[in-house]
């Protein structure tokens, strides 16, 4: 690796992440169509039930 090189982290999976929102805010997306919005919201639902199942509550819930 060259100088110019970033660190490796513990998050480097984020990297691809932030990669693609920086593309998307380039070209005035809003959201990315390789994970739409609802698709997000979908698995935050599936998140949230489980949690609930679990008995796992979240301050201000």
């Amino acid at each position: 690796m060259g100088s110019s090189a970033e660190p490796r982290t513990a998050h480097e999976g984020l990297h691809f992440e932030a990669t693609e929102v920086a593309r998307c805010i380039k070209n005035g997306q809003l959201e990315t169509p390789l994970r739409p919005l609802a698709d997000s919201i979908a698995a935050m639902r599936v998140m949230d039930e489980i949690r609930h199942r679990c008995g796992i509550d979240f301050p201000g819930e």
